[in-house]
């Protein structure tokens, strides 16, 4: 048991000095954090090397997530000074025209002319996200991972997406399925589906406590009629029985300018920051 814990101990300070691992050709960022929270930047990328092929529009589309990795790099200076640790981040440099970590292997880069640069990217962007993953299971018994994009949708709401559709959200209860991205919370803590989605648990009761109009939420419980993403292919495919994944497309008004930036990020911050400690992320595996 006791070199069990010595483990533990080296392992958790290994992570305490933050460092940048940087993919090939610049291509992706991995930054090395301490704590069990993962943001994920895909669509903020400006670079447009001419060796790799455009993708197709109609395999996803091109417009960059504007200032998302600038709220993001808030978001962890935030975090870190409310937990006293470090998330993780992974960002993709490519511009989504070139390579989309969002999107099935398939379509993630051009179909026209395979580039194993492009290939080699995709791969990097979620190896980053399994390392965390495998590193972070050992030391903690539940995870979270945010993956942040951003929408210009004429509801001026901030969307979070567990992987749940219109249909299913615009329900008056939710039908209880194990299909959500948090479902590991869900089991762990035994909270039915409407708790954790949209009751007084849910990451969006947390956020619209700052005054933020957020979907879904106690307060607008479903898009109805409204513009809504669901969640793409990073929150399906790192989602487990450990792994709470979350997909937060902000509003354009929160990422507009980088003083709005920085006001509202560390909004949405703290709204995090409460949402971990009310559902005790912090606890870590029994050894």
């Amino acid at each position: 048991m006791k070199s069990k814990l010595f483990f533990f101990i080296f392992l958790l300070n290994s992570y305490i000095e933050s460092q940048t691992i940087i993919g090939n050709k610049g291509y992706t960022e991995f930054e090395i954090g301490n704590l069990n929270v993962l943001i994920s930047v895909p669509h903020d990328g400006d670079l447009n090397p001419a060796e790799i092929a455009d993708r197709n529009e109609e395999d996803g589309g091109f417009v960059i997530d504007y200032n998302t990795r600038r709220f993001a790099n808030e978001l962890n200076t935030e975090l870190f000074s409310l937990l006293n640790r470090k998330p993780f981040m992974v960002f993709n440099n490519l511009h989504r025209k070139k390579m989309d970590p969002n999107r099935i292997p398939q379509v993630s880069c051009s179909n026209k002319s395979i580039t194993l640069d492009c290939q080699k990217t995709y791969q990097e962007y979620h190896n980053y996200i399994k390392r965390f993953k495998r590193d972070m299971n050992f030391l903690y018994k539940q995870l979270l991972i945010i993956d942040l994009h951003g929408q210009s949708h004429r509801e001026n709401w901030t969307e979070i997406g567990y992987l749940l559709n219109e249909d299913e959200l615009n329900r008056p209860v939710l039908i209880e399925t194990d299909k959500s991205s948090i479902n590991a919370l869900k089991e762990n803590q035994g909270y039915s589906l409407e708790q954790i989605i949209r009751g007084n648990a849910s990451l969006g009761s947390f956020i619209e406590k700052y005054n933020y109009r957020v979907v879904p939420s106690p307060s607008i419980k479903g898009p109805g009629n409204g513009d809504y993403y669901t969640g793409g292919y990073s929150t399906f495919i790192h989602k487990s029985s450990q792994v709470n994944t979350i997909q937060i497309e902000l509003a354009y008004f929160l990422r507009s300018s980088n003083g709005q930036v920085k006001i509202h990020a560390k909004n949405i911050a703290k709204a995090i920051g409460e949402f971990y400690k009310y559902h005790k992320f912090s606890l870590y595996t029994k050894l």
